[in-house]
C-alpha cells in the first residue's frame, strides 16, 4: 500500500471515529437514559447484556470515558463478584483498543521523533515491558495517557496483556466491593 494511501487512511479512520462521538453527544441519546432502565435493559438482555456492557467499556473508556463508572455500574446491576469480572473482561479490552489505536495510529510518528534521551525508558518497555506495565498499572490504573503511550512505544503486546490483566485486577476487585457499597449507601440516604 502506498505511503501517502495509509497515511489518508489513518486520517478518515481517526476522523470517522470523531463523528461518531460527536454525533453520540449531539444526539441527545443519554437523556433517556436513566440509571434504572439502564439496568433493566442489562437485565433484560440476559447473558447478551453482559457482552453489551464489555463492548460499551472497550469502546468508550479507551475514548475519555472513566473505567470507575463502568466499574461501579456493573457491581450496582450484578452482584459485585460478577460485576468484578465483567469489568475486568471490559478494562483488559479497553486496554487493547487503546493500545491498538495508538499503535496503529501513531507509533512510527512517535518513534521517528522520539528524542535520545526517551529511547533509554523505550528500551526498558522493550526488554522489561511485563514488570514495567505492571508497576504502570497498579500505580495509574486506566490512565488514558500511559494507555496511549504504551501502544506508541516497543513494548510487545503479549507483556503489555498480561501486567495489564495482574495490575488491574486489584482495584477493579476493591473498588466493585466498596465502591458498589458506598454508592449504594449514598443512594439510599437521599
Amino acid at each position: 500500500m502506498p505511503r501517502s494511501l495509509h497515511r489518508w487512511l489513518r486520517f478518515g479512520l481517526g476522523l470517522a471515529i470523531l463523528a461518531v462521538a460527536v454525533a453520540l453527544l449531539l444526539s441527545n441519546v443519554h437523556d433517556s437514559l436513566s440509571p434504572e432502565s439502564v439496568r433493566q435493559r442489562l437485565l433484560d438482555l440476559g447473558p447478551w447484556g453482559s457482552v453489551l456492557f464489555v463492548l460499551t467499556f472497550a469502546a468508550l473508556q479507551p475514548f475519555g470515558v472513566s473505567a470507575h463508572v463502568f466499574i461501579i455500574a456493573a457491581s450496582l446491576v450484578w452482584s459485585p463478584g460478577f460485576g468484578a469480572l465483567l469489568s475486568w473482561i471490559g478494562a483488559l479490552a479497553a486496554s487493547c483498543v487503546a493500545f491498538a489505536f495508538a499503535r496503529y495510529m501513531g507509533r512510527g510518528w512517535v518513534q521517528a521523533r522520539l528524542p535520545d534521551r526517551m529511547r533509554r525508558w523505550d528500551d526498558r518497555l522493550a526488554r522489561d515491558g511485563f514488570r514495567t506495565v505492571l508497576v504502570l498499572r497498579v500505580l495509574f490504573f486506566t490512565f488514558g495517557p500511559m494507555q496511549l503511550m504504551l501502544g506508541v512505544s516497543r513494548v510487545r503486546f503479549v507483556p503489555f496483556l498480561a501486567a495489564s490483566g495482574l495490575g488491574l485486577a486489584p482495584m477493579i476487585v476493591l473498588e466493585s466491593y466498596v465502591g458498589a457499597n458506598i454508592v449504594s449507601w449514598a443512594i439510599s440516604l437521599m
